[in-house]
């Protein structure tokens, strides 16, 4: 009994230092780039009967965010940045929308806590607590009001559940994981990928009753249903919503929308294309409808475009199987609402900026769809080096499927043309932060003093790292991090009130800036003039991401100039006197 009474009071202690070294961190940064965009997306939810803003983004986290500004009854139609400015109280505005994460950050550390003293006893709990509550990736985007750690921390509770339900299928245990489906649904759709990749490895040999799936899968859809203000749409007009254009299930249901072709579906757009590419030139979809013996009022608008054409090859074998059950989906999806349609558009977003890329930096190097080992690179460079040796070191230890998950999670992540950030990995730090403090145990048995270095080496370097911990990188990046990696692993804008301190306190006049993000550089700085893109004499800060995107366009002049201090980690200050 004394033994539990002290190791609740000291994962108490611990998640309190994790909560108070975020919250320290909150009137330190400026807004970073996405921050105004989730914050008017929760103050939406809160104020409209539908959640329609930036829905690449589930809403759960983001209203968490939004809520003081609901609370004093700010006005329904301020964007981001006018919430955060709102009564002139940015950095507190800004601060009690961060503290909306902390709950979150508490989620994780508690069921990591849970797992690792199931795996290994209570004193390696409370090893992974300290050390998933000093990790700068963690604490970085905990004390941000964004959804990285959100979705982070139900990830781990769920396979935790679900690891659990295995073992014991008891209805409560049924219920508290279909809790955690449904809300790690609508916290990040990141999780929609990473918890089936770690639930597969965790599947073992035992007897799983229909009746308490169905029973799990129901309260995760009842919660998405909610989240999502009880929205209902029928699948066509999803369709036309969300696919591209010239997909071949827009087209689809563009027709099926046109009286007499209701029977038009994805299906059979696929078939008329594949006829096209047999040689058949310039034939209308309707004219192919009617040879293929589908009604078609239309057939003929053109002439008889199917004149010449190559004979019709029949129906193959399985679409012939499939016919009847094709039809009755189609008859549904004309007639029968689903429900959070905007859910599902939300991943097919998702899905859709994944596959066409997004501007990324590493090594020097620019690209749209960035590099299949992005991911990798980050991941090492971004977590500390002892850190990752005691994650080895438990691998290397454990004997249990879990292991695997956090490596199946990064290959997933490679697929990826989305690359800006390690952010995009930090469902795998809890995981790694169990597996890292069963490496502590393990190599404390061999060797205590080279477990302490690895500890003390640990615990020096993410001390020596605050608050910026948003921009750490360990030691192997040496003093040119920007070098490796920028956008949100070093350059998020979150730096402009140290500029406006230091302006402020030094009388920086004339100050040119060059800024990256989604602040209002005058709002702060009301005398800074924007840089131009031709030599300028005075105090000159540039964003490292602007440096990074423009060092060879319109800051080439500034390539003999060396920057006199950092402001932060992600703002270079220069000063030139002549031009």
């Amino acid at each position: 009994m004394h033994s539990r009474r002290a190791a609740g009071m000291v994962l108490s202690a611990l998640i309190l230092v994790a909560m108070l070294r975020v919250a320290s961190t909150y009137r330190v940064f400026s807004q970073t780039v996405d921050e105004p965009i989730h914050i008017a997306a929760g103050f939406r939810w809160l104020t409209t009967d539908r959640y329609d803003f930036d829905i690449e983004h589930p809403p759960l986290a983001r209203i968490f965010f939004a809520i003081d500004p609901w609370l004093h009854g700010a006005d329904a139609h301020l964007d981001g940045n006018a919430l955060i400015a709102r009564g002139d109280r940015d950095r507190h505005n800004l601060a009690v929308a961060r503290a909306g994460n902390l709950i979150w950050l508490v989620v994780a550390l508690l069921f990591v806590f849970a797992w690792t003293k199931r795996l290994a006893g209570t004193g390696a709990a409370l090893i992974a607590v300290a050390l998933l509550g000093a990790l700068p990736p963690v604490t970085a985007h905990a004390g941000l009001a964004t959804t990285d750690i959100s979705g982070a921390a139900m990830t781990i509770a769920a396979l935790f559940l679900f690891d659990r339900w295995l073992d014991e299928r008891t209805w409560p245990r049924a219920i508290a994981l279909g809790l955690a489906l449904g809300i790690g649904a609508v916290t990040k759709f990141s999780f929609l990928l990473f918890f089936p990749l770690g639930a597969v490895l965790l599947l073992r040999r035992t007897r799983i009753t229909i009746a308490r799936v169905v029973v799990i899968a129901s309260i995760a859809c009842v919660i998405v249903f909610a989240a999502y203000k009880l929205e209902a749409t029928r699948l066509v007009d999803l369709r036309i919503a969300t696919m591209p254009l010239t997909s071949d299930e827009h087209i689809a249901a563009r027709y099926a929308k046109v009286r007499g072709y209701e029977w038009v579906r994805p299906d059979l757009v696929r078939r008329y294309h594949a006829y096209c590419r047999l040689g058949a030139v310039n034939v209308d979809f309707v004219d192919w409808a009617k040879a293929s013996g589908y009604p078609s009022p239309l057939a003929g608008r053109n002439g008889n475009t199917m004149a010449g054409a190559p004979p019709l090859p029949r129906p193959s074998l399985i679409d012939r199987f499939f016919e009847p059950c094709r039809r009755t989906c189609q008859w549904l999806a004309l007639h029968i609402p689903i429900p959070a349609p905007t859910f599902f558009r939300g991943v097919q977003r998702v899905r859709i900026h994944s596959r066409l890329g997004h501007p990324a930096f590493l090594f020097g190097e620019r690209r749209e769809t960035g590099w299949w080992y992005y991911f990798p690179v980050v991941l090492f460079f971004k977590t500390p080096l002892a850190f990752l040796i005691l994650a080895i070191a438990g691998i290397a230890t454990m004997r249990h499927r879990v292991v695997l998950a956090p490596l199946l999670m990064l290959v997933a992540a490679m697929t990826s043309h989305i690359n800006i950030g390690v952010r995009h990995l930090l469902p795998l730090f809890p995981l790694l932060a169990i597996l890292a403090a069963i490496g502590v145990i393990a190599l404390w048995r061999r060797s205590r003093l080279i477990t302490g270095a690895l500890l003390a080496w640990y615990f020096i370097a993410t001390a020596i790292a605050h608050p910026d911990y948003l921009a750490y990188f360990n030691e192997a990046a040496g003093s040119h991090p920007e070098r490796i990696a920028s956008d949100s692993n070093l350059d998020w804008g979150q730096d402009l009130f140290r500029l406006a301190d230091v302006a402020h306190r030094e009388h920086l006049d004339p100050l040119y800036v060059s800024y990256f993000g989604s602040a209002d550089v005058h709002r702060y700085l009301p005398e800074a003039r924007d840089l131009p893109g031709t030599p300028v004499r005075g105090w000159i800060a540039v964003s490292e991401e602007h440096w990074i995107r423009e060092h060879d366009r319109s800051l080439r002049w500034l390539a003999s100039e060396k920057p006199v201090r950092r402001i932060g980690k992600s703002i270079r200050l220069y000063r030139v006197s002549r031009g």
